[in-house]
């Protein structure tokens, strides 16, 4: 299978990111999260899912997404927000083929 690279970006999402983690975990084989300096818990939780946790300055939601990206371990990868979750549907996706998501095409 192919790998997958999840990156989540978070600030302040301790109500929100275990269940993130846990949907991103089905599916991808590396999960970084980058966060902007969360006051609360997060930092936390994610340590707990063994995750990688990077520290980022807030620029803007696009910059942050764009810079996260580049964070990912694999050239493909899965961007969430930290309150999203992937569907059942999409949480089996990784026992199957890798190439065709939510009825579009991927190409490698």
């Amino acid at each position: 299978m192919i790998p997958i690279s999840a990156v989540i970006i978070t600030y302040n999402e301790e109500c929100n990111i275990e269940r993130s983690l846990l949907s991103a975990k089905a599916v991808a084989d590396d999960i970084v999260v980058v966060d902007s300096f969360s006051k609360d818990k997060t930092e936390e939780i994610c340590l707990r899912h063994g995750v990688r946790f990077v520290k980022h300055e807030f620029e803007g939601h696009i910059q942050q997404k764009n810079w996260a990206i580049t964070q990912a371990k694999y050239p493909v990868v899965l961007s969430l927000d930290a309150d999203e979750e992937l569907t059942e549907e999409l949480k089996k996706f990784n026992t199957g083929s890798k190439e065709k998501l939510a009825g579009r095409w991927l190409l490698f």
